[in-house]
């Protein structure tokens, strides 16, 4: 959508926006920057980079009397690869999606409909939630359907409150059941967050970081060359 103002009834991202919201270079998320003056990026709301995204394309609705309780709803997806980080590092021999990941996406879903609203701002992060698996998500699996509903939003707390489920290439194909969920948006000193940028706290060891993950990589196709 590249927009800096949100629609206030339906939001449609595709995944490019969701590129952009992750490497914190949306149009949107800048305007929101400047309007709450939030100059550290840290504060602003993002998503994972890819290893940890979980859907494509989203729907965003506020639109009132919207979703079970009438709060709004968002649905998202995500189109499934052989190639997708999960598969060949959980397990090898015995590739699955892990259950863990779906929530976390449900969750991450759940803060982009609050974020979205315009009416929240802050560093997102889970804080409940109840969940049943009926299924699982194997790389024969073409597509992940996430739906959500709003119960509550209580834009004073930064809380938002949400259930839904997960399905597998159709809608009707639950695997995961998602009981009420709950995001809240917090300040840096609310998380007892450290002082200063990022990197006077934070500095991996980036060529490191490259080497392990080429090495796990590495382990995968063998163990799949010598065992065809």
């Amino acid at each position: 959508m590249r927009l800096t103002e949100w629609p206030t009834d339906v939001a449609y991202l595709d995944k490019e926006d969701i590129h952009l919201i992750a490497t914190k270079t949306h149009p949107w998320q800048i305007d929101q920057g400047q309007k709450y003056n939030l100059t550290d990026k840290g504060d602003w709301f993002s998503l994972p980079q890819p290893y940890m995204q979980c859907f494509h394309e989203v729907e965003l609705n506020y639109i009132k009397g919207g979703g079970k309780y009438g709060k709004g709803y968002a649905k998202a997806s995500y189109t499934i690869s052989e190639n997708d980080p999960w598969f060949w590092c959980h397990f090898l021999g015995d590739p699955v999606m892990p259950g863990s990941q779906g929530q976390d996406g449900f969750a991450q879903l759940g803060g982009m409909w609050a974020a979205g609203s315009c009416q929240v701002t802050g560093r997102g992060r889970a804080l409940s939630g109840a969940f049943e698996y009926y299924g699982q998500v194997l790389p024969t699996a073409k597509k992940i359907i996430f739906h959500l509903d709003v119960k509550r939003f209580l834009k004073k707390k930064k809380v938002v409150f949400f259930d839904g489920y997960m399905s597998v290439d159709t809608q009707e194909n639950r695997v995961y059941e998602f009981g009420e969920h709950k995001v809240g948006f917090f300040t840096r000193e609310e998380l007892g967050i450290p002082n200063g940028t990022t990197s006077a706290y934070y500095n991996p060891e980036w060529d490191k970081v490259k080497s392990n993950a080429e090495s796990w990589i590495e382990d995968a196709k063998k163990f799949y060359d010598e065992n065809k």
